[in-house]
């Protein structure tokens, strides 16, 4: 097939690759978001290398990842067109990768365009890494793959390429397999590359694990919360579609429901509350009256709005996780906290299960305060 010989189905730039991960879940909301620096390293180490031997970087771009997407823009679109756009597909295979809805969304999403080819010209196209290794009882075909790349290296496969990436004492291996990877690339790439296609719409909506509750995401906004953007054209989502994306690119289930829903899902529910600070004290206050503790309130302050104000008067008021942001680039770094925080803060307060009437509270090893006892025997009388 010649460089001309595809149909104009996908703006932009083809792609030698296409870096697909699971994230990995910060450890607590203290921890910076950025908690793949070493996906981030490895990309860029790949994307030189495959720099260094690419003849075709006239007509071609060589990497991209996630990483690259800029702010504010639809990651689900952004990533379909990048998948359109790629020649081979790179996973990076770990524990969390096949539970991860967004991550198998991606290698479905190109594994489409390969269905509409004949079985010899889908070869190499899917490039399979062996980030961190599965435990001995996950024995998955997949890893086969991804330990023919360098034809069983011990070190790769006994440790991963994410150790090899972090460990000066395996810098020649890491290099090794690093070149193998590029080469490989370069070969299906500039040899059998992929005719221009579409890619089947990304999507990630991962089911509900028995036992785990979804997260709930909603705003309370002037306007149909589920439609609220209050940064305009800085995002093109509504925000509450951001912080549910977030949270399933972290493997949690999610479900953005209307603000009217909240009182049904919250006690059963780690919930994130959006609020618009435009909306006045008063308002906020009477809206959240009797939402459980762990609901995690982020307060989006507009000019003029007393945002600091409502997230004073939300502390005092049970939610000690109430935290204001101020534009679009202080809500895309607090997103994954956010979401993090309104799990732990539901593991830690909520009920043991979910419950079809009211909640019952976690037990607690604390001496029974006897005032309490006495007026609970008076309540049940």
């Amino acid at each position: 097939m010649s460089w001309t010989d595809t149909a104009p189905t996908v703006a932009g730039r083809e792609t030698y690759f296409f870096l697909s991960y699971a994230h990995s879940v910060p450890l607590s909301a203290a921890a910076r978001p950025d908690t793949d620096y070493w996906v981030t390293r490895f990309f860029h180490d790949l994307d030189a290398a495959v720099q260094r031997g690419a003849r075709r970087t006239g007509d071609l771009d060589i990497g991209f990842f996630d990483g690259l997407v800029a702010p504010g823009a639809d990651l689900r679109q952004a990533l379909t067109d990048a998948l359109s756009l790629a020649h081979v597909f790179v996973p990076l295979y770990s524990p969390n990768y096949f539970s991860n809805a967004w991550a198998v969304g991606e290698r479905a999403s190109f594994r489409s365009r390969l269905d509409r080819l004949r079985p010899a010209e889908t070869d190499g196209h899917v490039l399979p890494v062996l980030w961190i290794p599965f435990p001995p009882w996950d024995d998955r075909p997949e890893m086969a793959e991804a330990l023919e790349l360098v034809g069983g290296a011990p070190e790769y496969a006994e440790n991963g390429l994410r150790a090899l990436c972090k460990l000066s004492a395996y810098r020649r291996q890491y290099d090794e397999v690093l070149d193998t990877l590029a080469e490989r690339i370069i070969t299906v790439t500039e040899t059998a590359p992929l005719r221009r296609s579409r890619a089947a719409p990304l999507t990630s909506v991962p089911a509900e694990e028995p036992g785990e509750a979804a997260l709930v995401v909603a705003a309370l906004a002037a306007e149909d919360g589920r439609q609220w953007r209050p940064f305009g054209a800085q995002h093109a989502l509504a925000i509450a579609d951001y912080v549910a994306a977030t949270a399933q690119r972290l493997g949690l289930p999610t479900q953005v429901v209307e603000f009217t829903g909240v009182r049904e899902r919250a006690p059963d529910s780690p919930t994130v509350l959006l609020i618009d600070a435009g909306l006045g004290l008063s308002a906020v206050r009477a809206a959240v009256a009797g939402l459980p503790q762990w609901v995690v309130p982020l307060v989006v302050a507009g000019p003029g709005d007393a945002a600091e104000e409502i997230v004073a008067a939300l502390r005092v008021a049970r939610f000690p996780e109430a935290r204001p942001v101020h534009g679009v680039d202080e809500f895309e770094h607090s997103a994954p906290l956010l979401v993090i925080e309104a799990r732990k803060q539901f593991l830690r307060h909520g009920p043991l299960y979910a419950q079809d009437g009211p909640s019952v509270p976690r037990p607690s090893l604390r001496p029974t305060d006897p005032t309490d006892v006495r007026r609970r025997r008076e309540e049940d009388r």
